[in-house]
């Protein structure tokens, strides 16, 4: 196997982390931004779903042009629009409605980091090393996202809310400097600019295919599933519960730590297992979630081992299904990443956006919804591994 080339997954890493940070950090400061602007937990949850809203479509136009125009200049592009976003939510942050365009616009750039790291890696690595690129990538995609709230409950005890949108610009701005410089492009060949019809037609061909559908589908299902879970914890711990933001901010360590467990968990039993054992044990962990959230006290001890088993699973579901996703497209991995982020963040956006004003406010709730996801991830994982696709990447990603 060649020896692995740790610069373009640091790279990677480092432009995912703008999407997931600029996701997690939010949710502990919602039950502070709407008591400073006298608006309802409902109302704070669209800072989310707005964010998700822009975030997730954006990848559809990201991805064919990263094809065409190459990585760099297409994920220079979104950085800025990001970090416009961020600088709007600033200037209007005494309105709802202005934080509610920043969010989009910010979404909007944010974009084009998603879809990009998984395609960067995809120029970059083969076989086994994509596999550990991924899961490596996986870890930081989730993981930000929990251990933002734990930056984001800090900076609000310490300094207020606002401050932490002002770190965020610093962070993004940073990166974007650092890429302007150091960042390299990694697509050795581009294709011709396909027109409207052609590219909607390649998207629509890849909902009628199975491998897509299956391995996808199970990114989806997990990423809405633990962004659910984030945005009902703030209030779980702190509502319910009665923490301050200072100690969840702790406690939200719990699921971080989860999410870092299920993936080191994964580098180390998927080169024994396999990539499809490690796809159905995810699933079944996930249960185990699930019973937590349904049958254990609502205590912040309990319930955080219920996130961290969730966190646990996502780790090793997440970068077992891009790796199996990602195998067949080599020539159009920046346009399957776009249409499969594009859909896990907007499924996050949808289902977690429903299930809140429908009234999932409980733990209990919280299981129940997860209980039927784990069982859709079995469902998933058996179509996928069994057909003829998935068995061949399955001995692609077997091969030293």
């Amino acid at each position: 196997m060649p020896a692995f080339n740790w610069k373009p997954l640091l790279f990677a890493c480092l432009i995912v982390s703008i999407g997931q940070l600029s996701l997690g950090l939010v949710f502990p400061l919602l039950p502070w931004i709407g008591h400073d602007l006298a608006i309802s937990s409902e109302q704070t949850q669209l800072l989310v779903a707005i964010y998700l809203l822009g975030f997730g479509p954006s990848q559809l136009i990201y991805g064919p042009l990263s094809d065409v125009f190459g990585r760099r200049p297409v994920l220079l592009t979104g950085v800025l629009i990001a970090l416009l976003g961020v600088s709007v939510v600033l200037f209007l942050s005494d309105s709802f409605s202005g934080l509610l365009i920043g969010r989009f616009i910010q979404g909007c750039g944010a974009g084009s980091v998603s879809v990009l790291a998984r395609a960067t890696i995809r120029d970059s690595y083969q076989k086994q090393n994509l596999a550990k690129a991924m899961t490596w990538l996986a870890i930081v995609a989730a993981f930000t996202p929990i251990m933002a709230p734990v930056i984001g409950g800090m900076i609000n005890h310490y300094l207020g809310w606002l401050s932490a949108f002002i770190g965020l610009v610093v962070y993004i701005a940073l990166i974007w400097l650092l890429l302007v410089f150091s960042f390299r492009e990694t697509l050795n060949t581009s294709v011709q600019a396909p027109s409207v019809k052609k590219l909607v037609g390649n998207y629509l061909s890849l909902f009628r295919e199975r491998h897509f559908m299956t391995f996808a589908g199970i990114g989806w299902i997990n990423f809405a599933m633990v962004i659910l879970a984030i945005s009902q914890m703030p209030y779980i711990m702190q509502v319910q519960i009665g923490l301050s933001s200072d100690q969840y901010a702790l406690w939200a360590m719990v699921p971080a730590c989860g999410l870092l467990f299920g993936g080191l968990l994964c580098q180390r039993l998927r080169p024994k297992l396999g990539t499809a054992r490690m796809l159905q044990l995810a699933p079944c962990m996930q249960l185990i979630s699930a019973a937590l959230y349904l049958l254990a006290p609502v205590d912040a001890v309990w319930m955080s081992a219920a996130h961290f088993m969730l966190a646990v699973t996502n780790g090793i579901a997440f970068p077992c299904a891009q790796s199996m996703l990602l195998i067949p497209y080599s020539e159009k991995a920046g346009t399957v990443s776009a249409l499969s982020g594009a859909c896990q963040m907007v499924a996050a956006s949808v289902i977690s956006h429903f299930l809140l004003q429908v009234g999932i406010s409980q733990p209990w709730h919280l299981g129940g919804v997860l209980l039927g996801a784990s069982l859709i991830g079995i469902l998933l994982v058996h179509l996928g591994i069994s057909s003829e696709s998935g068995r061949q990447a399955l001995l692609e990603l077997s091969q030293p």
